[in-house]
């Protein structure tokens, strides 16, 4: 089988959707009998070099400084891992095509796959973003967006378009009054328009929030603020979820939560509604919208049975495994 190597911006044990992306396809490739290594940035108090699962994990630290980062980043896969290149059958790159842009020069022959998980939180998208994301097009082989969306804003073609996976749904637990929010505490995620319900008390429950970030105190003042964490003991009992992106989405929907989202322009708008779960999730677009939203469901809780059902059947089928089978066919195209 092909020898594969990911280049990925951030990787297992750190938490995220790109990193559970990521570690979830990688060991359903060698469970497929791939050769998977991967190449990422070194985090505080993680090894420059790893095994986990079987896969070796390659770790670097640069400067996190635009430019003279990035020309760290060039030098020191010239210099320091062109051996782990060289060995390679395909270049599966998450996001950060830039930091391969002079080994694909070197490497010309060499297929590259590429996958775009998201937008940078500028909107509108600055031309610079958007030149960038068509470069790589331009230089990957085969390229999967996680979104219909990124389509439309960056002006390109994928060759697949994914929305992520989860692990095989848990039977249905007892509910109760809580509400979660998972995802990043920034302001690109919608999560301002929920910390002002809140504030002005517009969920009588018990609020969690598993992620970090910018808005992380005021999210204290409103809630329990648990950082990057496993969500799903929290999912389990949770009525109710307010999400951040398509994994949380997911997540909620196999542990049967109403799933509720905020668009605080046309972008994130189409982000949730050019999506296959559309007609399942409720989208806002202000803070009144979801406090009326919220208060309608405190009352009547059973009004969301038929949206949860219809979600958590759809969602039974989107494994990692559907997922990396998808990656596989375009390995076998290159």
């Amino acid at each position: 089988m092909a020898r594969i190597l990911i280049i990925t911006p951030s990787y297992s044990p750190r938490l995220g959707g790109v990193e559970k992306h990521v570690w979830h396809t990688s060991l359903q490739l060698v469970k497929s009998g791939f050769s998977v290594k991967i190449l990422t940035q070194r985090f505080i108090k993680l090894p420059a070099q790893a095994v986990k699962k079987g896969i070796p994990i390659y770790r670097f630290s640069f400067p996190e400084k635009r430019f003279i980062g990035l020309l760290t980043i060039w030098w020191k896969l010239l210099t320091q891992y062109l051996r782990l290149i060289w060995q390679a059958d395909i270049i599966h790159i998450h996001d950060v095509f830039i930091w391969y842009l002079p080994l694909r020069l070197v490497f010309f022959w060499k297929p590259v796959v590429t996958t775009f998980h998201g937008w940078e939180g500028i909107y509108p998208v600055p031309l610079k973003n958007i030149f960038i994301r068509q470069l790589a097009v331009r230089l990957s082989n085969k390229t999967v967006a996680i979104g219909k969306y990124l389509e439309k804003y960056y002006h390109f073609k994928a060759d697949k378009v994914l929305y992520g996976a989860v692990n095989a749904p848990v039977s249905p637990t007892k509910k109760q009054k809580l509400c979660v929010y998972v995802g990043r505490l920034d302001y690109d995620t919608g999560l301002p328009v929920l910390l002002q319900v809140l504030q002005a008390g517009g969920w009588s429950g018990r609020v969690v929030f598993c992620g970090d970030g910018l808005l992380k105190e005021q999210a204290k003042a409103v809630g329990e603020v648990k950082g990057f964490v496993d969500p799903r003991p929290y999912l389990k009992k949770a009525q109710i979820v307010f999400a951040g992106g398509y994994l949380s989405i997911l997540e909620a929907f196999a542990h049967q939560c109403a799933v509720v989202a905020a668009e605080k322009n046309p972008l994130k708008k189409d982000y949730y509604l050019r999506s296959p779960f559309a007609n399942w999730l409720t989208v806002v677009n202000s803070a009144d919208e979801l406090k009326s939203w919220l208060m309608v469901r405190e009352k009547n809780p059973r009004l969301m049975n038929s949206s949860v059902k219809q979600a958590y059947s759809w969602v039974k089928n989107q494994t990692w495994q559907t997922m990396t089978n998808q990656y596989i066919k375009l390995y076998r195209q290159l």
